[in-house]
């Protein structure tokens, strides 16, 4: 049973089932910690802070009620029917569920949680922008257990993403999971392209076509064209059709065209065009440019060009965050194993 941190407000008593609990099958229970759980942590200097703050209420308010009705009691995460004999191969054996069955919470309910080695002390209130909502919604408490296991790094950048109230550091979150693939998907397109060359029937070893391949690869590993990267890990991981209702949806839902109308962005022009085989680079360009905008402050790329913290720019960022959200929920879903 581990503690998870929340970041959305949790009603009281809600528990959420990954599974069937009815069988002997592993199954899996977030929700209200048990007072077993509870009771462990009775003497910590933390938790009873927690507490403190909740039971004061009552002597200020001379209610007369059961005080053990009133501690903190934090979500955990429980798994049932665990299939091993010592603690260290149930952790090995559970982390990978855990960490799926928190982003399918995530992802499936907008509930923001991640596991938490500390005690929380705030709760944060989503903003506008991310309260909009893609796709159909899963209504109800129960939820399948996970069958595909989740890349972890990237799984923990979309929590950080999700887990943040300051709108710079939740969209440099979301890239990083965008990022993460760069490298990757790159190589694999130089050896396709190796590949279809070498199987070519009309290929020979002479001077000639080695040089060709050589420079193929000195060329690859001098490529910077990071917005061309993007792309083309939008265009493996990401459904064009699907990324095109997006932008639909959420110009509809903003009641205005942000994307597919020319706009200044951070000094560049942006538009997307709603077009197969033009969205994906529009995208790429648009997500780039906002990107570079948070992390680059030198005067060389002009001064309309920067982000200023606390400015009105932050609005800009703020509205970015669903599209950049929405890319990096379809990249850890589709390169799930």
């Amino acid at each position: 049973m581990k503690r998870i941190r929340k970041f959305s407000m949790w009603q009281k008593d809600r528990l959420f089932v990954f599974g069937n609990p009815d069988g002997e099958s592993l199954y899996v229970e977030i929700g209200p910690a048990s007072k077993f759980f509870i009771h462990f942590f009775r003497f910590d200097k933390t938790y009873i802070q927690n507490s403190l703050g909740r039971t004061s209420v009552l002597f200020r308010q001379s209610e007369m009620s059961d005080i053990r009705n009133h501690l903190y009691v934090p979500i955990t995460i429980r798994i049932h029917n665990i299939p091993e004999t010592s603690i260290k191969a149930a952790l090995s054996h559970t982390s990978p569920i855990i960490e799926s069955c928190l982003f399918e919470l995530s992802y499936l309910k907008h509930i923001q949680v991640r596991l938490s080695e500390e005690w929380p002390n705030k709760e944060r209130r989503l903003q506008k922008a991310e309260r909009f909502e893609f796709g159909e919604q899963i209504r109800g408490n129960k939820l399948s257990l996970p069958t595909a296991r989740f890349n972890s790094d990237i799984v923990s950048f979309y929590h950080l993403g999700m887990s943040n109230d300051i709108p710079v550091l939740q969209f440099l979150a979301f890239y990083q999971v965008l990022e993460y693939y760069f490298v990757s998907v790159s190589d694999e397109q130089l050896y396709s392209k190796l590949s279809r060359q070498l199987k070519d029937p009309k290929f020979n070893t002479t001077p000639q076509n080695l040089d060709r391949l050589i420079q193929e690869v000195l060329d690859h590993g001098h490529i910077t064209d990071e917005v061309e990267m993007l792309k083309n890990v939008l265009n493996k991981f990401i459904d064009e059709a699907e990324l095109i209702e997006f932008i639909k949806a959420y110009e509809d839902y903003l009641g205005e065209k942000p994307y597919t109308k020319k706009r200044d962005v951070f000094g560049e022009e942006i538009e997307i065009k709603l077009a197969k085989g033009h969205v994906f680079g529009n995208v790429a360009k648009t997500i780039k440019t906002v990107r570079n905008a948070l992390v680059h402050s030198s005067d060389s790329y002009g001064r309309s060009a920067r982000h200023i913290p606390f400015s009105k720019s932050t609005e800009i960022v703020k509205r970015e965050i669903p599209l950049v959200k929405f890319l990096a929920e379809r990249i850890i879903i589709a390169s799930a194993a």
